[in-house]
């Protein structure tokens, strides 16, 4: 669309025409998953914002709208995560009023396109606010979160919140279609295991171990569920082995469970790992629903752990264990 990549034509053709019919906002609140390509529709957003020809931005051929397309158009300014950061504090937001303090260098907007908005703490929300407050009449700020919801409720409210919504299955086949048209027989599992984001896609794909992996999970799976305190061990073992994709191997384990339990429940039609349908079948008769439920939540647990670095080792064994007591 107009050279950029977005899943969501109609969402942006929208904001488009408010930029040609002159009524634009001075702040946005991009929200979407990561992997629907949010980036990219800001990017076109700030060249439609941008563009010299207002009443056919962006128009793609003016000065403005081709140093947009190369990233180098100095009236669109991107605030990153300092690299040796994990949040976006204060001085980058200041840094940023600051500027804002000075017209555009081409343009009639300003763009301001800060990602990963989910991690500004407040003091740089606060900061931030101020500029909201009382904006300069040519500034435009998007900020780009998965969830709005991390947001002071003062940041909201004076942003027109935006939210990118997974995309269907047509644009999902379209994608692969297009793009990857030797990976069509992993098409119907690609649709289930991604829903609708075309960016988990290219990543799959480009993970060479993502399917060896995949299957040796699934090998292991009986042993999770497993009463045997030895199999817990070798589940312990299995993790620690692959320590570097652990997150990865309890999102599969946790897709088979679902799995499991919705042919336990005979709603086959929900099931995601298609390809795996016949060997998912006959677990989900081998083991009771209770316990695939109780799988399912000590293994989300396990993940909320993971993700406060508790001790690999400590919460497999803990997992594997739990799941059979």
């Amino acid at each position: 669309m107009y050279g950029y990549t977005t899943f969501h034509e109609g969402l942006m053709n929208n904001l488009i025409r408010s930029v040609r019919a002159g009524v634009s906002s001075h702040a946005y609140i991009f929200e979407g998953d990561a992997g629907l390509g949010i980036q990219s529709s800001a990017k076109l957003f700030a060249a439609a914002l941008t563009c010299v020809n207002k009443s056919n931005a962006p128009c793609g051929s003016c000065p403005s709208c081709i140093q947009a397309g190369a990233d180098t158009n100095p009236d669109i300014i991107y605030v990153e995560k300092p690299k040796d950061r994990k949040t976006i504090g204060v001085e980058p937001i200041r840094t940023v009023n600051d500027d804002a303090a000075v017209r555009p260098f081409s343009s009639a907007r300003k763009v301001y396109i800060i990602n990963e908005g989910d991690i500004l703490t407040a003091e740089a929300q606060n900061a931030l606010l101020k500029t909201l407050e009382e904006p300069p009449e040519y500034a435009v700020f998007i900020i780009i979160v998965e969830n709005s919801s991390v947001l002071l409720p003062t940041v909201l409210s004076r942003s027109v919140l935006i939210h990118f919504p997974p995309v269907p299955d047509s644009i999902i086949e379209k994608y692969v279609t297009e793009k990857y048209p030797d990976e069509l027989y992993r098409l119907p599992f690609l649709k289930k295991y991604c829903e609708g984001i075309p960016g988990m896609i290219d990543s799959i794909i480009a993970d060479e171990n993502f399917e060896s992996l995949r299957s040796a999970s699934l090998e292991k799976l009986s042993k999770l569920l497993s009463s045997d305190k030895i199999d817990a061990y070798a589940v312990q073992r299995f993790l620690d082995e692959n320590k570097d994709e652990a997150e990865k191997i309890i999102d599969f384990w946790i897709s088979y469970l679902r799995d499991i339990l919705a042919f336990q429940m005979y709603a086959e039609g929900s099931v995601i790992n298609v390809d795996k349908t016949d060997l998912l079948r006959t677990m989900s008769s081998k083991f009771e629903p209770k316990l695939v439920v109780t799988g399912i939540n000590e293994l989300l647990t396990a993940k909320k752990m993971l993700a406060r670095f508790v001790n690999l080792k400590a919460l497999s064994l803990r997992a594997a264990l739990k799941i059979r007591v």
